[in-house]
């Protein structure tokens, strides 16, 4: 039987187009038995769609500051694209406003979420979505605290500038007018009216989705599946009525800039602030933290803790018959203190850890 012909890529020390993973970690393997090869669906399996996305963030944080930041501005300009739209078409349905307002706001949920597809597919920089893909990155050892931090710093900071940016720019040319501009400040003015914890635990629930949208998106394969990765998931928080940092720094200086009645102070403390700490939480913990457990490092560091307390509890189990027994690091534990478990057991529950 002929070999199979194998392209190979000569390294070179300069070269930068290196795989983080070796794929021995992926479900999706080829065998150089064409009968037992897996072949490549037009979607990821989660486990590997999560080595994806540490990838994601490994590439991101050890990117130079300065390409991070101008990706950032881009980030910050093509969520104000999203925003703008869902308000210019949301915020002029004045006849459906009072008779159906689930209409209104399904319609702004249904346009909004064409910003997150454009910095998917240009690489662009998000602090929402760099908060998970970044800290799952730390969670799998890819990156140095240092390198997540400055990340994380530029991103916010260029969607900050990005985001005032465009937000300058529409009002200069007069898209903040009519409907546009009163659904925007009624909206900023709602966002600086409500507590402190309410708004940080909107700001949770809204990146929880706004990151699966991330996850889910470089799962897919293709154009259309990222499409649908996208568009669920951030039509799903704007529907709701949660808090995205990054969009409030688009609708907030709008409304600033159209003299809206709340002040800079207010739009900072009363709601960025709370909305950047709760969108932080979501991603760095609820996401990265949840499937780095399930598919990473930190489920591997409980998997191996479990199988020393298994192997514990079968040493004390071999030795009850001795009276005494010896524990796993040499210490005599007395007989009547150790714990009788079937072997049948241990198997069945070490089964669940594997």
């Amino acid at each position: 039987m002929p070999r199979a012909a194998t392209a190979h890529i000569k390294p070179t020390a300069a070269s930068s187009l290196r795989m983080i993973s070796d794929g021995s970690d992926r479900m999706e393997r080829q065998s150089l038995d064409i009968s037992k090869t897996t072949y490549v669906s037009l979607i990821k399996a989660p486990k590997d769609a999560y080595i994806a996305f540490a990838e994601k963030g490994k590439s991101n944080a050890q990117m130079q500051w300065l390409k991070v930041l101008h990706q950032s501005i881009l980030g910050g300009c093509y969520v104000g694209f999203g925003g703008l739209l869902a308000l210019s078409v949301a915020g002029n349905m004045a006849g459906t406003w009072f008779s159906n307002p689930g209409l209104v706001k399904m319609t702004f949920a249904a346009l909004f979420p064409v910003n997150l597809l454009l910095i998917v597919m240009t690489g662009g920089q998000l602090f929402t979505g760099n908060s998970a893909t970044c800290a799952a990155a730390k969670a799998e050892g890819m990156i140095t605290w240092r390198e997540m931090w400055t990340n994380l710093f530029f991103s916010l900071a260029g969607n900050v500038i990005g985001c005032a940016l465009f937000a300058a720019t529409a009002n200069y040319v007069g898209l903040l007018k009519g409907g546009t501009g009163a659904l925007a400040t009624s909206t900023a003015v709602a966002k600086c009216s409500m507590p402190f914890m309410p708004t940080l635990v909107k700001g949770i629930l809204c990146n929880w989705m706004v990151s699966l949208a991330v996850f889910m998106a470089g799962a897919s394969n293709d154009l259309a599946g990222k499409l649908v990765g996208c568009w669920f998931p951030i039509s799903t928080f704007v529907g709701i009525g949660l808090e995205h940092s990054i969009a409030n720094l688009f609708i907030l200086p709008c409304a600033l800039l159209l003299g809206a009645p709340v002040t800079l102070g207010a739009t900072i403390t009363k709601n960025l602030i709370p909305v950047i700490l709760g969108n932080f939480i979501a991603g760095s913990v609820i996401v990265a933290g949840s499937y780095s457990y399930q598919f990473g490092a930190l489920g591997r560091r409980s998997r191996e803790k479990f199988r020393q307390y298994l192997k514990e509890r079968r040493i004390l189990q071999n030795g009850l018959a001795n009276g005494v027994v010896n524990g796993v690091n040499g210490d005599t534990i007395a007989a009547d203190k150790a714990i009788n478990v079937s072997a049948a057991e241990t198997k069945e529950v070490s089964k669940v850890f594997e």
